[in-house]
């Protein structure tokens, strides 16, 4: 397949802030869950949690590419904001559940929620009947509340109160705590030194 050149709309990038590398990758173009109810999942997103339905298909099985192992299940996308797509297929009712508690598993996923937005959607879905668990505070300015979907996903609404940075820049930490954690994995202090380097690290 040849090169595709195009004209490209430039975007800001957490790159540009001090400390961050370029990556090739630009973030999530679509994460892809599994249900076995696409009518009360299309329900749940929409409803409870104001995703759009933008893409309805169905998929053949295709085992040199790692699709599911049915024919002709249903592809669904949803619209969850920053230009990032959120997808289920829909398997076979009756499957055993997967467990994100082991290897391999996803424990759970977090949206962002701006401050301004995180009271009213947490009204919201509690107005729709679904338990959110929190708000909890996280350590200043980090607040999560979490939920669970109708397929036993965990989910985490995630915000920072007061902090308008983004969402890469919040992950920045001291060089103290970032020595600390990777203490308790790495035993070369060379090999520390060397990722602390390389780390966006707060500095004064």
């Amino acid at each position: 397949m040849g090169d595709v050149k195009q004209k490209v709309r430039a975007r800001p990038t957490e790159s540009a802030a001090p400390g961050l590398r370029p990556t090739p990758l630009r973030g999530i173009d679509h994460l892809a869950l599994v249900t076995d109810d696409m009518k009360a999942t299309v329900a749940f997103y929409t409803k409870v949690l104001k995703m759009q339905l933008v893409h309805v298909r169905r998929v053949p099985f295709a085992p040199d590419r790692g699709q599911p192992p049915y024919e002709n299940v249903r592809h669904y996308f949803f619209n969850m904001g920053n230009d990032s797509l959120f997808a289920f297929f829909e398997y076979p009712k009756g499957l055993e559940m997967s467990d994100r508690d082991l290897p391999g598993g996803m424990q759970h996923l977090a949206f962002h929620v701006p401050e301004k937005q995180f009271n009213d959607l947490i009204a919201h879905v509690k107005s729709c009947g679904v338990n959110v668990i929190g708000p909890f505070s996280l350590g200043h300015p980090f607040w999560s509340a979490y939920l669970f979907d109708p397929n036993g996903i965990r989910l985490e609404f995630a915000t920072r109160l007061g902090d308008e940075s983004s969402v890469v820049e919040s992950a920045r930490q001291t060089e103290e705590e970032a020595r600390a954690e990777l203490k308790t994995l790495l035993d070369d202090s060379a090999e520390i030194e060397r990722w602390l380097a390389d780390m966006p690290l707060k500095r004064d």
